[in-house]
């Protein structure tokens, strides 16, 4: 809840001007509802962009609740940020 915010702003911001966003949340201890919002909005504002929306998502703090939410078979995921960066487009 209190990172959210700050994410929301700055992946917005990064969107604006690029065709491929890459979030790594590969440091990430907790993900939570809030974040988890998040990144349905920028799945979502990234599609009526036009751009591709890219999320490292490594350990269980991520990985889980992505898998639970069902978010996993929406959003891209990889294991590595340098298996993000270097995926097709």
């Amino acid at each position: 809840m209190l990172t959210a915010p700050r994410l929301h702003a700055v992946v917005t911001a990064e969107l604006a001007d690029c065709a491929v966003l890459v979030i790594d949340l590969s440091a990430v201890s907790f993900l939570g509802s809030a974040g988890l919002a998040v990144l349905v909005e920028t799945s979502h504002e990234a599609e009526r962009r036009q751009a591709q929306l890219r999320v490292v998502a490594t350990g269980r703090t991520v990985r889980r609740p992505l898998e639970i939410t069902g978010l996993d078979e929406v959003l891209t995921t990889f294991p590595t940020r340098d298996d993000a960066v270097g995926a097709p487009g």
